[in-house]
């Protein structure tokens, strides 16, 4: 495929994801990426092949856009508290949009039926632990946190917290707003990592 096909698959795909989220895998067809696009059905069917590949190629796309995303803003976080903090807003859709979560919870639902995108989607899981392992044990290090447990299991701990929270804003619960989920994330999350107070 050229570096143009390329980055035109990619543009459709930016736009897919946006149809996944508000229609739902299961309902969403070539012909409603289409209607978003204006990209014709024979050549979705040249980038991704059938329909269930390129629900596939979205839920791909969809987590390593979160990934990068996350990855550029943590690079002007001050420290490894307000790094943990970055996760956790971009996460629970506390800032931004919510469609980053939808598509995370129609990739759950699909991998139950996929083994290749369960273990994708697994491996996903596996990175964003490994990064929050690694944020954490350089805050033990440098004195802003006080957590004696292994990083890797307070890293397991705190996407399960995200995870919890993140739902309810997806779901659209009143009583969880992504700001209320966001202040909920900081006093959790300060409190498995044994947050200290920053030096002065």
């Amino acid at each position: 495929m050229s570096e143009v096909t390329a980055g035109k698959r990619a543009g459709v795909l930016a736009a897919a994801c946006a149809v996944v989220a508000e229609r739902g895998a299961d309902a969403t067809r070539f012909s409603d990426v289409t209607a978003v696009t204006g990209v014709g059905v024979s050549t979705l069917q040249y980038y991704f092949g059938s329909r269930e590949d390129m629900l596939i190629a979205v839920f791909r796309y969809a987590a390593q856009s979160d990934f990068d995303a996350v990855s550029e803003r943590l690079a002007a976080a001050a420290d490894a508290w307000a790094k943990l903090l970055v996760i956790a807003s971009h996460l629970t859709g506390a800032v931004g949009s919510d469609t980053g979560w939808r598509l995370w919870v129609e990739s759950w639902r699909w991998a139950l039926r996929d083994e290749e995108l369960r273990a994708e989607v697994l491996g996903d899981y596996t990175r964003w632990h490994e990064l929050l392992a690694s944020i954490i044990a350089a805050g033990v290090s440098a004195g802003r946190f006080a957590s004696a447990a292994a990083p890797l299991d307070v890293a397991r701990q705190a996407l399960a917290l995200i995870d919890g929270l993140a739902l309810p804003v997806a779901l659209g619960d009143p009583q969880v707003t992504g700001e209320m989920a966001g202040d909920l994330l900081a006093d959790g999350l300060g409190r498995l990592v044994g947050l200290r107070a920053a030096a002065l």
